[in-house]
Formats: C-alpha cells, structure tokens, sequence
C-alpha cells in the first residue's frame, strides 16, 4: 500500500471512512484507521499536510503501541509513549510526535455523539495522562484489529457495528473492566457484595473499605476507576432502585419504604429519591418513569 508519509514501511496499512449523515446525528464513527510499521524518520503534526486537509484535525485520535516508542508534544506538554501503551488526544488542539526508534502502532481517528465528553472522562479518570496500560489492553488490541482487518479484507463492518465498537472501546479506556480473581480475592467484588448484604442497614464507605481490608480512600478510588462510581453513588443508587421496586409493587407507605431501604428519616428518603429520580415518591408511585 502506498502511503506518502516519510519514515512509514510499505507494509503499512491505512484505510477512510465517509460517514454517512445517519452516523454523523446517531452514531460514533471511525473517519481513519490504520497499521503502521516505521522507522525513527516516521514524524507528524497538526500543521502536517495530511492533517490539514479534510476534517482531520476535528476528530480524536487513538494509538496503541506494539512495540517501540513515541515522543509527542500534546497542546505543548511533552509525552513519551511504550509499546504496551495507549495514546489519546484530541486534534483540535495542537499536536507533533516521531517515533524514536523503528516502531509499530495501530491507529484510529474517530468522532460522533459524545465522543468529547467521552474524552474528557477517560482523562479525567487517568488524572490528565494521555498516555496509559488499560487493563485490558488485550481487548483494545481486539477491536482496533478487527475494524481494520475488516478492511484489509474488503469485508468492512457495518456503521452501526463500528458505532458498537468504538463504544466498546472507549468504555475499555474509561473503566477497568478486569475480571473477577478466580480465587475469590477481588476485593472490588467483594466490597459490591458486601454493599448488597448490608445496603438496607446503616452503611458507611469506612464500613465497606474495612470489611475488605482497604483504607476508604484507596478503595473509594479503586471503586471508581472499576465501576465509574464512588461508592457513596453506588450505595445510593441501589437503594433508589429498591424503593422503586417496593413503590410499585407494595402498598407500603413512603416512610415504611424509606427505613426499609436504609434511610434515617422519611425527609432524607424523599430528598434523596427526588434529586435522583426528579419527582417525589409519591408522584413516581402514581405515574412510574
């Protein structure tokens, strides 16, 4: 494949992709993807001619490194990036990077709903750090090979499978999604389960982080990196689901609801269901949502 960019083996591969209007308004997209073999020649910037042309620039890009490494300035901070690692920034904002050495990188440019948003929420769970190891880097791999395989093989998935996958993918970047210890010693699990034993009792975040043996600031930031959730939230959040539940199911009243879901006081239950639900209990009872 011929691919005009100084420093990249023509073992390379890269691939367009024109949305349709349907994908732009509903869906996330890919507009470019590709797989790249360099040398230490290989360098690029938002002022390069190809980012210039198109929409290159208003897109997000992503890289995953198989081996070598990257040096990049992202909106003027240095960065550098090793094999194993993802890279994630938004083109918006200026951008250079060369490889330092020969190098191999799979690389999407993508857009669509809230594909910005989504951004800021992966940065902000990595504390600012745009280059990372998720935890599951095996399955990151997966899905960026899969859509551009697709196209090696003129087989290229449908928009709304792409939609799917780049979900996927941001979703692998957001939350660590590791999969429970086979020995039973996950102790996010086994916090989520100790939540759902007591959660209709008096329950604190310190209460849940002994009963796992973590100090609460450790695991309220390890809760959260897993599920997206403080802990507190969580708690919350199921107990609302409960009284949702009894609310449409029983003729218990609001204030038998509120102290079978863990509430102290009717007040704090109604407070709580409102901010979260947007109606009282009672207007929820009479006209669910």
């Amino acid at each position: 494949m011929l691919i005009p960019e100084k420093g990249v083996h023509q073992t390379s591969e890269r691939y367009f992709f024109t949305p349709s209007s349907l994908a732009r308004e509903l869906f996330y997209y890919p507009t470019r993807c590709g797989h790249y073999f360099c040398s230490s020649e290989y360098s690029f910037s938002h002022q390069s001619e190809i980012a210039r042309q198109g929409d290159h620039n208003q897109n997000i890009m992503l890289f995953l490194l198989q081996s070598g490494s990257m040096e990049l300035e992202l909106n003027g901070l240095p960065l550098t990036a090793c094999a194993g690692q993802v890279v994630l920034f938004d083109c918006r904002r200026p951008y250079r990077y060369h490889a330092r050495e020969r190098m191999e990188f799979t690389w999407l440019l993508f857009n669509g709903l809230n594909t910005q948003e989504f951004y800021r929420r992966i940065l902000l769970a990595r504390s600012g750090r745009q280059a990372f190891t998720p935890h599951e880097l095996t399955q990151a791999a997966f899905l960026l090979d899969r859509l551009i395989s697709s196209c090696a093989a003129q087989e290229r998935l449908s928009e709304s499978v792409c939609s799917q996958l780049i979900h996927r993918l941001l979703c692998l970047l957001l939350l660590d999604e590791r999969a429970a210890s086979p020995d039973g010693s996950d102790r996010i699990a086994q916090s989520i389960r100790y939540m759902h034993r007591h959660l209709y009792e008096p329950l604190t975040v310190q209460d849940v982080a002994a009963a796992v043996g973590l100090s609460p600031s450790h695991f309220s930031r390890e809760f959260k990196a897993r599920t997206g959730y403080s802990p507190y939230e969580y708690i919350i959040l199921r107990r609302i689901d409960r009284a949702k539940y009894l609310l449409t199911s029983t003729r218990q009243s609001v204030s038998e609801i509120a102290y079978a879901t863990g509430y102290n006081s009717e007040e704090n239950f109604i407070h709580s269901f409102r901010r979260q639900v947007g109606v009282t209990p009672g207007m929820f009872r009479k006209d669910p949502v």
